[in-house]
């Protein structure tokens, strides 16, 4: 069993079709009809812990807050999975599918992680 991911509005749509030709489930914001709309970070974060799926943001710092918030209240989710930005979808698509495959998803629930570095 992996992670189940959603993707923030801000990543590249390219990535969720790469991950789910290798097996992985992947949805974007796009694919769940949530981009363009001005949905606020925090309802994001509703929509992929309703769903059970980690949410993978290049938006660190918002996160990070908003990870602390729900922790303060009592809230769970099933993780967020921070990085700064990567521009290049093969990098991208090899970090992440990395850190899909090597995380368990229960390292994940309810924890801010940063995107996996790919061993050298």
């Amino acid at each position: 069993m992996t992670i189940r991911l959603f993707t923030d509005e801000h990543i590249d749509t390219r990535l969720a079709q790469a991950l789910r030709r290798h097996g992985l489930d992947v949805q974007s914001c796009q694919d769940a009809g949530r981009a363009n709309q001005r949905i606020s970070d925090h309802d994001q974060l509703v929509y992929a812990a309703a769903e059970g799926r980690a949410l993978l943001t290049f938006n660190v710092a918002d996160f990070v807050a908003l990870d602390a918030i729900w922790k303060q209240s009592g809230r769970r989710h099933a993780g967020i999975i921070a990085s700064p930005e990567i521009r290049h979808l093969s990098e991208l698509i090899r970090r992440v599918e990395y850190h899909l495959r090597s995380i368990k998803p229960e390292q994940q629930d309810d924890t801010l992680l940063w995107l996996v570095t790919l061993p050298t």
